[in-house]
Formats: C-alpha cells, structure tokens, sequence
C-alpha cells in the first residue's frame, strides 16, 4: 500500500495515527484469529483480546514510524528511489505475514523462487507438481526434439523417449527386430528378459558394463568389467591331462587356493570380495588363503597378490558321498584390486544360462594347475586349459556308473584324454557369449580322470545363483550391523 504525501511539512499526526490504529486493529484480528494456539476449548475471550493487543501495539508503532512526516518532501509525488523502494517485489524471506497467505503460484513461484515442497502447496496433486517442476526447475528437456518415432517425456535433469510400435533404443531410433528372448538372445548382448506374456523384452548387462543406446549392446563402464581379459583371446589348444601350457593372463579369475600354506585347490573370482570354489574343497579345517594373478607356481612373479580368506560358506546341502551342491563360497579379507593379471568372471543370468550356455555342444574352458596323470600325479606348475564340449545330461546319465544329478553339467569327449584331474577341483568351466566370457561350471568329480570311455562331472551355477546372491547380502548385513554395535559400544566407553 503506498501513501501520497502532502505538499506541506504540517501533514496531520492524528491522521497518522488512526491510519495506524485502523491497521493494526485489522493485522491483530487476522493473525489472532488464525492462530493455533488459540484454536482450543481451554482459549478464552479473553486470550483472543490479550493477543490483539499485542499485535495492535507492535504494528501500530512500525505504521507511526514507516508514516513519519520526516520522510515527505514539498511534492505530492515520491522521487522514483523512494517510489522503487515501497513498490519493489518483496521476497519470500522478508515478507512480513508472507506464510499466512494461502499458495499462489505468481508469488510462489514466479516473483520468488521457489521449492518442490512450496509449489506442491498450489497444484495439490504430486503429478501436477511434477508436470509443472520439471519445466520450472531445469526447463523442458524435450525443446530439442531428441527423440524420434516417439513422444518425449520430460523429466528433472533428464527425458525419457516412449518409443511407437516397432522402435527401440534411448532416442528410438533403432527399428525393433526381437519381440521375445527366443531368437538370438533378442539380440542382447548379456541378459535378456521377457515380460510374462513373452510379447516384448528387455536386455541388461553384467557388472562394469553399461547399454548402449541402442539398449542392445554392452559397453564396459569400468577399467576391469568381469569376464574381460586384457589378454588377447585364448587360442585354446592345451590339456590339463598331458597339457600344454595356456598363456598368462588368459584365464585372470582362476585363484590357487591354498590350505595352510600348501597347494590345495582351484577357486574363481567374480567380486572383488568373493571367490567361489568346490565345497569338498573346503571340508578340511585349517586356514585358508586364495593366491589372486598366479600363474608359474615355482616362480614369484611380482603379479600375485595373496589374500586371506576369513569366512567359508558351504552349500547347507551338499553331500559328500554323492558330491551334490558341490558348491562353497569364500568370503576375502580384503579387496582384491583388479588388474590385467586378476580381473573376474561374469556370472550368467539363470536364464542366459538355460538357453544358450548350457546346451549340449557349446564349448566350455576348464583351467587349473591340477595333475596331467591319474598315474603319476605329477602337477603343472603352469596354469593349463582345455577346450571341451558339454555333454547332454541323459547321455552323460548312461555312460557314467554314479548318479549325475540336475545340478551337475558333464563335458568331454568319448575316446579322447582332455579332462580335470586332481588338484583342478573347485577351478572354473567358462564358455564365451559374444566377447564376454561367464562362468557355467565348477570341476566337481570324476571316475578317474583322463579315461577315454565317461566324462568329467562339473556343479552347475546356474542352479545356485540366488543362494550366491542371498549368502553375500546376509554377510554383509551381518558384519554391517557388527560394526554399528561396535562402534556404538566403543562410544559408550568413551562417553
């Protein structure tokens, strides 16, 4: 409210003064009224007069100052500084009352700058303030006309293409080929996942890979993504039986394990935590240690890194005598810290698995430092490889006189030697999708090892991918609320 002055100094006081009472009398009986505090039973008549008052007093004495005669000139207009300074926008933080005043969004939003919480106020609805906020705080992404065949979603700090029919991509752009999983993985580089009527899917990645835009293909997203060697690829002619030697650094997620201090077994990395390895491997007490980057045994090579293992998990039902949930997880004392020499392998998908990892021919690597005799047990001190081919569970059933369950894969070859042997126990069986090796197989057992007439029996990790998941998460939650404890003890001493 802006009032003229005078063209004399001799303005009337008293005409002041009842413009004062007049408004504080009005400011008094608005806020008084409003007032919480005076909004129950036990507020009297009485209260309500006592709080009017008071407001009455306080702006009575800011109106007589703000009004005081002093601050006229000779004109009866202001000069343009003194008009500006009464007419000016107040901002939110100096408005007096300001938060008495009911939302709207000119003053809200639009002469002041405003919040999520203050524009939910005026649209009432979470949509409606979504709609107008995601313009308002960072303007409207979908001005450029990124997306094609599609309609543009506007979002905060990002857009989102709703593709038409027959498009896919982040911009839409890439004609829709693949409606379901069953035809070339949907074209999919790692994973791909179907909705439940199987009319449409969608494809993801492993650990350290992120989609590409045409939501397809996986990019590494990290220096060392899993199932990616910095080596050149394998050039798989070796045996573990009467082998050659692989190359180092082709098969960087093999671990030695070593039980106190001796060659025991082979292990697996796939987390820079975790390893995973046979559980009849791990029957012994003692201490366990996993050697990370090794590949000469004889020789210290300065790539390998030694770490302790401090948790052993063994499948609650594997059996000794028929070797069934021949599965156990290692828990390390510290981060591996990935290098070329020591990177992990992709766990697959139990779906990526069924359909195309599994099935009987694919070629399979299986590695280890393991015995190239049954006779002689003479082992390599060279990591070995072979390349062999899975075997169909019903012949594999026939050929073999123990009982080979569901949760085992079989691979090798009727009339030929390549096989695991001793000491290869509980080391990977790993198959290459596309350019992105995963791991299929534990080596588990044989009758014998290297005999041309069955084949070497490996634990399927397909079929306990959800235990590996569950055991992680309750360990780390366990050691997570460990430490609070502690940590919180440790304050209560102190304090």
């Amino acid at each position: 409210m802006c009032f003229l002055a005078p063209s004399t100094d001799s303005f009337p006081r008293r005409m002041l003064a009842a413009r004062a009472v007049r408004a504080g009398v009005r400011v008094g009986a608005q806020v008084c009224d409003r007032h919480p505090s005076l909004h129950h039973a036990a507020a009297t008549a009485a209260d309500i007069f006592h709080c009017r008052m008071r407001w009455f007093v306080i702006f009575s004495f800011m109106l007589m100052n703000w009004n005081s005669p002093r601050t006229y000139g000779r004109s009866v207009f202001y000069s343009s500084q003194d008009a500006n300074r009464v007419l000016k926008v107040q901002k939110r933080a100096n408005s007096f009352l300001e938060e008495l005043k009911p939302g709207f969004l000119e003053r809200e939003c639009i002469e002041e700058r405003c919040n999520i919480e203050e524009a939910s106020e005026i649209f009432g609805t979470r949509e409606a303030t979504l709609n107008f906020w995601t313009k308002y705080h960072d303007g409207d992404q979908c001005l450029e006309n990124v997306c094609v065949n599609s309609v543009c979603k506007d979002g905060i700090g990002k857009y989102d293409c709703i593709c038409n029919k027959g498009w896919e991509g982040r911009l839409c752009a890439y004609e829709a080929i693949h409606s379901n999983c069953t035809f070339n993985n949907g074209g999919c580089d790692h994973f791909c996942t179907e909705n439940e009527n199987g009319t449409s899917r969608v494809c993801s990645c492993a650990t350290g890979y992120k989609l590409h835009d045409d939501y397809q293909t996986c990019n590494p997203s990290e220096e060392y993504p899993c199932g990616k060697p910095k080596i050149v690829d394998l050039d798989v002619k070796a045996r573990l039986t009467g082998a050659k030697p692989g190359r180092k650094g082709d098969s960087p997620w093999q671990v030695l394990l070593i039980l106190d201090k001796k060659f025991h077994c082979g292990a697996v990395l796939f987390h820079p935590f975790w390893v995973l390895t046979a559980a009849h491997c791990v029957e012994n007490e003692g201490k366990y240690h996993a050697r990370l980057g090794e590949y000469d045994r004889r020789k210290k090579e300065d790539t390998e890194k030694q770490i302790q293992v401090v948790k052993v998990i063994a499948h609650p039902a594997y059996q000794s005598d028929s070797a069934d949930n021949d599965i156990a997880l290692l828990r390390l004392s510290e981060s591996v810290g990935y290098t070329k020499y020591m990177l992990p392998i992709c766990l697959p998908s139990a779906a990526l698995a069924e359909r195309y990892l599994t099935l009987n021919g694919t070629k399979i690597v299986v590695t280890g430092w393991g015995d190239q005799d049954e006779v002689a047990r003479n082992r390599s001190s060279i990591l070995n490889y072979i390349e062999i081919p899975l075997v169909h569970h019903n012949e594999c059933a026939e050929v073999m006189r123990s009982e080979v369950s569901e949760n085992m894969l079989c691979a090798g070859k009727i009339g030929e030697k390549q096989d695991a042997c001793r000491g290869d126990s509980g080391g990977p069986m790993a198959t290459k999708f596309g350019s992105t090796w995963f791991l299929v197989g534990l080596v588990s057992w044989g009758e014998g090892c290297g005999r041309d007439d069955n084949y070497g029996i490996y634990t399927k990790i397909s079929r306990y991918l959800t235990w590996i998941n569950q055991e992680m998460t309750t360990y780390d939650a366990q050691n997570t609320r460990a430490a609070e404890l502690k940590t919180n003890l440790q304050k209560s001493r102190t304090g």
